[in-house]
């Protein structure tokens, strides 16, 4: 379905979709956990469960979403997904009370998993065959950096914001984000989408295909990862990522808040030092991103794993230091650096994942991987937040912390088995799924392209 007629360019659209969704969401964020812990008055536990809605949420709905978008429209999922985000946050900002934030969460975990997968997804269908897919690592990382200096803008003004009312960033990013979506449609391209299969006429016919399209984009995407050995572990390193990130994301701040004394600098709100730290992380990893777009571009794809390896060894180190530290400026610089490395992961993995998964399947197959994030967090969230809420703050970070290391062990080893996608391995995963279904099929899964 096309909204507008006067549809664009992808790229220049891509990047501004990401600088417009970044500088609205650094508006929305910079000053949640404040919006949180004070007006709120949330506890360690009930700061990670607003985790677990959110992820739970995230994780039931990506890989039926990501089919969705394969099957549908890739366009239309971006777009529905960012409406429902900006829904979500003017939702949170009505009240602080925990059933209405948690019911939010459970709204925003919708959004994201429409819109994850189906956002990269599109516009590497619009730029594969024009870039090659081997390009689309530098692709993701360059978007990364506009995103990031665009957070600097809005995480300075939800600052400002947030003087006149802490719900206020959250009501005027969502507000703004809900007209960026219906914008965005209006010229929004969708020229090289392939649907995995015809797309049915009626929306009844579509509800009773689903489960057959389901089943084949779960076999095609098994078939991508036997032909792409180290995937599996990369998937392992997501799982444990995501039961840090859950901790780290939902105590940082009320660990700063509750158990770091501020500074008193001309009697500087919390609000304003929340978004003065999200403008040094976003400018510090516009750097990061760079450096890692120069590497990558000089060593090829194939040196994705050991950055991943480095960039988890690094954060963990820093998430210790961070939960032991006990000087204001010490605690701040480890945020920082952790802050700064995090964006770097996402778009490394992404592009490594598109350039050896068939374009049929690369929706369900990114879908796939954030749901081992997901998962992640769903289990690590609720533990964590009661070991927090009974011992302190400082235990929860360095107990989510400890799981960066099986996750460092899982990239070590998908370093030893990662090989570029060959003909070879094609035709070897394409033996293995006839092994799996038999001669007798009548769901084979769509061939990848050499």
């Amino acid at each position: 379905m096309r909204l507008g007629s006067h549809p664009i360019r992808a790229y220049p659209l891509y990047l501004f979709l990401e600088c417009g969704t970044s500088f609205l969401l650094g508006i929305c964020y910079a000053t949640i956990t404040v919006y949180w812990v004070i007006s709120g008055r949330l506890n360690p536990l009930e700061l990670l469960l607003l985790g677990t809605a959110l992820e739970l949420s995230y994780f039931l709905l990506q890989l039926p979403t990501g089919v969705l978008a394969d099957l549908v429209s890739r366009r239309l999922c971006t777009l529905a997904g960012l409406f429902i985000v900006g829904l979500a946050l003017i939702m949170e900002s009505l009240s602080p009370a925990f059933a209405n934030l948690m019911a939010a969460q459970v709204v925003l975990g919708l959004g994201a998993a429409l819109n994850n997968g189906a956002q990269e997804a599109w516009i590497a269908g619009e730029l594969a065959g024009e870039l090659g897919d081997e390009r689309m690592t530098g692709v993701y990382l360059r978007a990364t950096q506009y995103g990031l200096i665009a957070t600097v803008a809005g995480s300075l003004l939800s600052g400002l914001i947030a003087l006149a009312g802490l719900n206020l960033p959250l009501l005027t990013g969502g507000s703004l984000i809900c007209l960026l979506a219906i914008g965005t449609a209006v010229v929004m391209p969708e020229h090289n989408f392939q649907p995995a299969a015809p797309r049915p006429a009626r929306l009844l016919l579509i509800a009773s295909s689903a489960r057959t399209m389901l089943a084949d984009q779960a076999r095609a995407t098994h078939r991508a990862v036997i032909a792409v050995p180290g995937l599996v572990l990369l998937f392992g390193m997501t799982l444990f990522a995501g039961m840090w990130s859950e901790s780290f994301d939902r105590l940082w701040g009320a660990f700063l808040l509750r158990d770091i004394r501020f500074p008193q600098l001309s009697g500087l709100h919390p609000a304003m030092w929340f978004s003065l730290f999200a403008c040094a992380a976003a400018l510090l990893g516009v750097g990061a991103t760079e450096l890692a777009k120069r590497r990558t571009e000089r060593l090829g794809p194939d040196s994705v794993a050991g950055g991943l390896l480095a960039l988890t060894l690094a954060i963990g180190a820093a998430v210790v230091v961070m939960a032991t530290a006990h000087a204001f400026a010490l605690v701040v610089t480890a945020y920082v650096a952790v802050s700064v490395l995090r964006p770097v992961v996402d778009p490394l993995l992404s592009g490594w994942m598109v350039t050896r998964i068939e374009s049929s399947v690369r929706a369900t197959a990114l879908s796939a991987k954030d749901m081992f994030d997901s998962g992640g967090q769903i289990v690590g969230g609720p533990v964590i937040g009661a070991g927090g809420t009974l011992t302190s703050i400082r235990i929860a970070l360095l107990a989510g912390a400890a799981a960066l290391a099986p996750a460092a062990a899982c990239v070590a080893l998908a370093s030893r088995r990662i090989r570029p996608r060959t003909r070879a391995t094609i035709a070897d995963a394409e033996a293995a799924e006839a092994g799996l279904d038999g001669p007798d099929s009548a769901c084979p899964a769509p061939e990848l392209p050499g």
